[in-house]
């Protein structure tokens, strides 16, 4: 019903995000009509200076809302496309993952109810207007789903080929949202690894090889994005994702959070996952009573969300400390683990209702897992579900209108280049800022694509350009007495240098920065360890593992 609405009566959601997903969107499709394939540079954001937001910013969402963008659909809808899919996504990997576990449609049914009805998950969209989040949150169950199929599997070439679909699912998790990528692949290893322990003990190892590499490899599948945004991080101002507001330690919140239904920072308050993760207590208890061998999966799970939600809490501070643990400051809020604990919480309360109604009839159990799944979503989801409403008329999705309005499609300007010290209070007035020795006689701009018709008076003659320098940036000499140079001076601009006199035909465009191809290569690399491991004992290349054990005949 909220879906319905939001599509059919609100133009696009007026959130904490306002409109930067439209406008990564619009600069995202501007570049795919210019002929990139994959856009690191938008050319008009910062008043037409540029900001490498594709290199930070994860992919997935502006790649297709992009796509669907420079072709058949307006940002608005492209992007009210991608959250319809996500929800459906979040209520089917979850009622799977469940079924897989427990072989009980009615619990998973619940299960899968839970989580669609998670305040957190509704809020990234209709508080936080998250996209990426929200997409992100969709695809860690089914990640989680596609390794523990893989695990279940007793055909060899099935199991390695569910292995390596939870791969790329879980790669796939990591270029959706950077900060949730991260911490929901540290979910996925844990639970993974658990179950990987369970097949070891029981002397299935070859059910357990394909989990491992697969586990290894996810992470690499995303090194076309991961690499370079790693690579660039020190050379823009991202370290002021972790100042002030962004500060982890700035963001802590109490248990009574988890309970209240509003909140002074964002209305209602979406952070109410308390109720689910009681509920998900409470029915784990019982089933524990009932039949505990077949409650000991939900138990894991509850004490994962509790885990989770710990973490979120002052008395986590030490966990938090800067350089304690790799990258994560970058959380930014702590909170953003809400996500993944209510998705353990949901997960638990299946299998434990799984466990605690084997002895009911069918009909019983159907009727137990309808109510407590309306009671569910008209109790808990349906007050977090309204939107307030920003119309189009006052979004900008032209490029001109954007570089005039001097937009960026960040609050905290944590990807200008570095050497730019603050954003610009006016857009540029044309391509060429200035030049020393030298006549432009032409200059054309077509995305981050630019060319110009120069004409030097002495050697050593300077062009200025009004672009933002960035690892990435080339010039080409098409025709000259010499070939060009481009640099960046002290204020974090380009600048070409003719080092004789005469007249230049020149291109200038954002290319491929050095560290952009080592990211392909990762990803190349995973994909052929991926390859082999599904092709190896097939028909197309028959290699057996070796038995452990076996004697050779003499």
């Amino acid at each position: 019903m909220g879906y319905a609405y939001l599509f059919t009566h609100v133009e696009w959601i007026y959130s904490h995000d306002l409109s930067g997903y439209i406008l990564r969107t619009v600069e995202w499709a501007e570049e795919l009509r210019a002929g990139h394939l994959y856009p690191r540079w938008a050319p008009d954001l910062y008043g037409g200076y540029g900001e490498p937001i594709f290199v930070f910013y994860a992919p997935t969402v502006y790649a297709v809302a992009g796509l669907l963008s420079a072709t058949f659909l307006d940002p608005f809808s492209s992007l009210k496309l991608i959250i319809l899919v996500s929800s459906l996504l979040s209520g089917v990997s979850v009622y799977w993952l469940i079924f897989g576990e427990t072989r009980d449609r009615d619990a998973a049914l619940l299960g899968a109810a839970a989580f669609l009805a998670a305040p957190y998950r509704l809020g990234d969209l209709y508080a936080r207007g998250d996209v990426s989040e929200l997409s992100c949150l969709a695809i860690l169950p089914t990640a989680i789903a596609l390794y523990f199929a893989s695990a279940r599997e007793a055909r060899p070439f099935r199991a390695r080929a569910l292995a390596a679909a939870a791969a790329a699912t879980h790669g796939l998790m990591i270029v959706t949202h950077t900060v949730l990528g991260l911490w929901g692949s540290l979910v996925v290893g844990l639970v993974v690894l658990a179950r990987i322990i369970v097949l070891s003990r029981r002397g299935l190892w070859r059910r357990a090889r394909p989990l491992i590499l697969a586990l290894a490899c996810a992470p690499g599948l995303a090194g076309a994005y991961v690499v370079p945004a790693l690579a660039y991080r020190d050379v823009s101002h991202a370290f002021g994702m972790v100042l002030g507001l962004y500060k982890p330690q700035n963001q802590w919140i109490g248990l009574n959070v988890l309970f209240d239904s509003q909140s002074a920072l964002f209305g209602k308050n979406f952070m109410q996952i308390g109720p689910i993760v009681v509920v998900a207590a409470v029915v784990t208890a019982l089933a524990a009573g009932l039949n505990f061998k077949r409650t000991r999966p939900a138990l894991g799970w509850l004490a994962l969300s509790l885990a989770l939600i710990g973490l979120t809490l002052p008395n986590a501070n030490a966990f938090w400390q800067p350089g304690r643990i790799p990258l994560s400051q970058f959380i930014q809020f702590p909170w953003r683990l809400l996500g993944p604990a209510a998705l353990s919480a949901s997960v638990a309360l299946g299998i434990g209702m799984a466990a605690a109604t084997t002895r009911l009839s069918e009909q019983t159990r159907q009727g137990i897992a309808i109510s407590s799944a309306a009671a569910l979503l008209l109790l808990i989801a349906w007050p977090i579900v309204s939107a307030k409403e920003m119309r189009k008329a006052d979004i900008l999705t032209d490029p001109d209108s954007i570089r005039a309005a001097v937009e960026s499609a960040t609050s905290a300007d944590e990807f200008l280049p570095l050497a730019v010290k603050a954003r610009p209070s006016t857009p540029r007035r044309g391509l060429v800022a200035g030049a020393e020795n030298a006549n432009v006689e032409f200059s054309l701009s077509d995305g981050s694509r630019h060319a110009l018709a120069v004409v030097a008076t002495k050697p050593g003659a300077v062009v200025q350009l009004a672009l933002y320098g960035f690892p990435g940036w080339r010039v080409r000499t098409d025709s000259g007495p010499a070939l060009a140079t481009l640099n960046t001076d002290a204020e974090g601009l380009l600048f070409v240098r003719l080092p004789s006199s005469g007249k230049y035909q020149l291109e200038v465009w954002y290319g491929t920065p050095i560290a952009v191809p080592i990211g392909w290569l990762v990803t190349g690399l995973s994909v052929l360890v991926l390859c082999g491991m599904l092709l190896r004992g097939s028909s197309w290349w028959p290699i057996r593992f070796p038995v452990v054990g076996a004697r050779s005949a003499t």
